[in-house]
């Protein structure tokens, strides 16, 4: 759900978001999957920031967000 308090570029970046994750969506709905994959990438970024996870293994924690839910199958599959 959009806040209108969310600045309108912040609007437009989840919007290409959800562009890109569109086509793995299946039938799952896409704003909840952005919302969701929004949250991690978020998530990550300020864990790492906080320095609460190691910067060691930022390439692969972001390949395996990425990645690991499409190798199954080779497009997005519901669990």
């Amino acid at each position: 759900m959009r806040s209108p308090e969310t600045p309108a570029p912040l609007h437009a970046a989840f919007d290409e978001l959800a562009e890109a994750i569109r086509p793995h969506a299946g039938n799952d709905d896409v704003g909840l999957l952005t919302e969701t994959f929004w949250a991690a990438l978020h998530g990550l970024t300020m864990l790492a920031r906080g320095g609460r996870i190691p910067s060691s293994h930022r390439q692969h924690r972001l390949e395996l967000l990425l990645l690991h839910p499409m190798r199954a199958t080779g497009s997005h599959r519901r669990p």
